[in-house]
């Protein structure tokens, strides 16, 4: 690798008045010979010594440092030595600015100017420009900024520097085949390097283009940035705003994030202002344990660092007492007379501890808690007065909540379903989109949507492989015969799907290589995403969700006949980046958003170009079994876990983990009859019993258990309230038939002290496993024999881990039922990216369009064309 050289400084022959005539931004290389000369006769020369010392640095760590030795001004060089230099300017703005600069080792005070380009041995080059420098591999840079660094003592030289952000080279932007030239910004790498090395490369017919815009006439492009820690590909935080370096924008936001500042009795702090008597979430530092919540006292420093004195509160559920029994809601809190001491990075969030529970659900908030008791020697004593909290911040939050409430009211946008199997997707947004369209081949499934209907009137459930709809919709729109159609192009915001994902599962067997290393046998169902991708392109949503097993980011070890991915998440980012689609890719613990199960799972998440690129949510509840929220590959493709902020422990969050127990133990109880010579055990002999085995009249439609039944208890928690919604029952209380050797595994081992994987019972405790399409103990699903009944969890208790509503009815028999569970997408996850959506785009549009409630899609629509 070549060494660089350093800073090239100005050989000035007035250093007292340097005069520089400022050439139009329109001026270019291709003006005629005597355009030039003429312009050059109205500039100054500024002569530079090609004399500079090689330092050793390689290229990625390019550097400004001046030698130990300055040169100086006015040293002799010979003619051929000197070469001419032009700065460019546009207008009459002033660049100046004063700041300390590093001038012969020492940080002077200087004035910067900025320049808009220049032109040396005949190259002209602009901030926007790129060019490769000749380095191996070669390396490619965006021009951001151009300066020139001025001490205020004459005798020392200017300093000339280019500040550059590096780009991916063509082919290297994502692993496979390029078919274009479009080149990536690298996050977080850039640099200030000399003048003299961006003449030493070569310029680039080079465009940078707004997310939306398509391929132009320069040969190389720009639209976005690769971001791997993110696994994103987003829209850079400026293209054309002068010198705004997307690199240094986010280093300089994330050093404001992660640092403390304390003024004035105001901590800030992630991004939010804190003060005394605020309440706030503070890491316990355990791995599953739910965040400690305290109110701050006062702040003090202690060497270098910033501490804060909170006074704690406890939950009531961790109040062992017997007025816990019941009801008992995760946000009733209770103030004690412990005070603690915790370093303020070790602050997550504020969070609002009310008088009264009324007063916390009036405010909507998944921060909001109340209090009215003390905890006094055991005892628990009413508050004489409403305890104390920052009003101009609770003021600040309700105002939040009313902005967002009213403009779900009025920006209920359009969305459509593609393999919507049971309405995973639907469920979650039905208070929050429009849903206009839904899509499966599974008949059991589009009867289950139909059911939808009731909640979403302008729902059309379009039965069949989405390739015939797709076909069939381009032949009737271009016939003028659109009645049983897909939705028309740009007439949705959102659209979701979760293509098949059995050619990608690791529990499928048959995807496993034969040998280890070998490729992976190729599923047909895995093309289905290319006719999802064909349907976006078609339809052109703003919002666009693909979800899919964690696997669907696995190199499958094998490309096509023209070298298309095998990786098809990472094909699919790429494809949605060329039709001018920012994406990221994540992870999501469903159970670190509240719900019951561990069920891990990939989502794509795209946004047209123009649009701000939502952050996936931050987990919102404890996961004693996190792995990875968001994840980013390293180079040999091994899971690196990122959590948003990065400064959570793993696996802890705002509120409690939710158990199996607090999913279920409301609905009423019933087992299995056990098999000849098999006592039921005594304790449970007031528990209705139910036949299990198939029964011949029924073949496949055979059930066990009461199907619709009374809830055997009040809802114990928020969960199971939200779950029930008011209803008075439960549907698809059953499971489906189990087989003679499933029988003997819940009446045998799974009763034995050390059962294991399929054969054990969950344990209410904990959460869900993963549910899978066959419900039956024995196979390859774990933990799926109720912990405290002789029977495999029901219908109605695969909903509850799935967090659907119990009025959601599933059509078809309990086989198909089972798989309608194993084949969706839990509720909460699903809900907190849709909300994350709204806050990013949809609010902050509504706000600045004057809160608009008359036409507002189209309103939209006219702003984001």
């Amino acid at each position: 690798m070549s060494t660089i050289s350093d800073i090239v400084e100005i050989e000035d022959t007035d250093s007292e008045i340097e005069v520089i005539d400022d050439i139009s931004r329109s001026t270019s290389t291709s003006q005629t010979e005597g355009d030039n000369e003429r312009k050059r006769k109205r500039c100054t020369i500024i002569e530079i010594s090609d004399s500079e010392e090689d330092l050793d640095d390689k290229l990625r760590e390019l550097s400004v440092e001046p030698r130990a030795v300055p040169k100086k001004r006015g040293s002799q060089a010979t003619p051929n030595q000197r070469r001419r230099l032009t700065w460019i300017r546009s207008g009459d703005r002033n660049y100046g600015v004063d700041n300390f600069c590093a001038i012969d080792g020492r940080s002077r005070m200087c004035h910067r100017i900025r320049r808009d380009g220049f032109i040396l041995d005949g190259m002209e080059l602009k901030v926007d420009n790129a060019v490769v420098l000749p380095h191996q591999p070669p390396m490619y840079a965006l021009i951001r900024s151009i300066t020139t660094c001025r001490s205020e003592n004459r005798s020392h030289p200017d300093k000339h520097i280019a500040h550059v952000h590096f780009l991916k080279p063509p082919g290297e932007a994502f692993a496979g085949r390029q078919t274009d030239q479009e080149l990536f910004l690298k996050h977080g790498q850039c640099q200030d390097i000399a003048l003299s090395e961006l003449v030493k490369g070569e310029k680039l017919d080079f465009a940078l283009l707004p997310g939306a815009a398509k391929r132009v006439e320069p040969q190389y492009f720009c639209r976005y940035v690769d971001h791997p820690s993110q696994s994103a590909i987003r829209p850079p935080f400026s293209l054309n705003a002068f010198d705004n370096c997307d690199s240094c924008y986010h280093r300089h936001e994330k050093h404001k994030y992660d640092t403390p500042v304390l003024r004035h009795h105001e901590l800030t702090l992630g991004g939010e202002r804190i003060h005394l008597l605020d309440f706030l979430a503070i890491d316990p530092k355990i791995k599953g344990e739910p965040y400690l919540i305290g109110r701050a006292e006062k702040w003090r420093r202690q060497s270098n660092e910033l501490l804060v004195t909170v006074r704690l509160l406890k939950r009531i559920s961790e109040v062992k007492m017997s007025i816990t029994q019941g009801y008992i809601s995760s946000r009733r809190l209770v103030l004690t007379d412990r005070f603690e001491e915790f370093p303020v990075c070790r602050i997550m969030e504020k969070v609002q501890v009310l008088s009264s529970e009324e007063q916390a659900r009036d405010l909507k908030m998944g921060s909001s808690f109340w209090c009215n008791e003390r905890l006094s020697e055991n005892r628990l004593i009413l508050l004489q007065k409403p305890i104390a909290t920052c009003e101009e911040c609770l003021q600040t939050d309700s105002v939040s909540v009313k902005d967002l409430e009213d403009c779900l009211r009025a920006c209920k946008f359009a969305a459509a379903d593609y393999y919507s199997g049971a309405g995973g997707f639907i469920l979650p947004g039905l208070e929050i989109f429009d849903w206009v369209s839904a899509n499966d081949f599974d008949k059991a499934a589009c009867q289950t949507l139909h059911g939808l209907r009731r909640k979403a009137p302008r729902l059309k459930v379009h039965h069949g492989q989405l390739s015939s709809i797709h076909k069939l919709t381009l032949e009737q729109y271009s016939s003028q015969n659109a009645l049983k159609v897909l939705p028309f192009a740009g007439s949705v915001f959102l659209m979701t799907g979760g293509p098949p994902c059995q050619g990608h599962s690791r529990v499928n067997i048959s995807n496993n290589p034969v040998t280890p290393g070998s490729a992976r046998p190729m599923d047909s169902r895995n093309d289905e995403l290319w006719v999802m991708l064909k349907e976006v392109y078609r339809l052109q949503p703003f919002v666009v969700i693909i979800e899919n097993v964690a696997a669907f980011k696995d190199e499958k070890g094998q490309t096509d006949v023209d070298g298309a991915e095998s990786n098809y998440a990472r094909a699919a980012m790429k494809d949605l980046a060329r039709n001018g689609y920012s994406c990221r890719l994540g992870l999501l613990d469903s159970r670190s958003y509240g719900s019951p199960q561990n069920r891990l799972r990939l989502f794509i998440l795209a946004v047209k170009g123009g649009l701000p690129l939502p952050e996936f949510p931050s987990p919102t509840h404890a996961n004693p079994k996190v792995t990875a929220t968001l994840f980013g590959n390293d180079k040999a493709g091994r899971i690196q876990p990122f959590y948003i902020g990065q400064r959570n422990t793993p696996g802890t969050a705002l509120h409690p983990a939710v158990s199996i127990e607090d999913a279920i133990s409301d609905l009423p109880p019933f087992e299995y009859v056990p098999p000849p010579g098999i006592p039921r055990l005594s304790r449970r002999h007031r528990i209705p019993a139910y036949r299990g085995e198939r029964r011949d009249e029924d073949g496949k439609g055979s059930r066990a258990g009461p199907s619709r039944a009374r809830y055997a208890k009040p809802p114990q928690n928020e969960f199971q309230a939200a779950k029930r919604g008011g209803a008075q029952s439960v549907h698809d209380h059953h499971t489906s038939y189990i087989t003679e050797s499933a029988n003997k595994i819940i009446f045998g081992e799974a009763r034995t002290p050390n059962p294991q994987g399929p054969n054990r019972r969950a344990l209410f405790s904990e959460g869900f496993s993963t549910l899978l399409t066959n419900s039956a103990p024995g196979q390859k699903s774990t933990a799926v024999i109720h912990p405290a009944q002789d029977r495999k969890f029901t219908i109605a208790e695969r909903k509850r881990a799935m967090g659907w509503p119990d009025w959601h009815k599933l059509a078809g028999t309990p086989f198909d039922q089972d798989r309608l569970t194993g084949n969706g997408v839990c509720f909460e996850s699903v809900q907190a990216i849709y909300m994350s959506i709204v806050k990013t785009i949809i609010l902050p549009w509504w706000l600045r369009a004057g809160r608009p409630a008359e036409d507002v899609w189209e309103s939209f629509k006219q702003d984001h064309p």
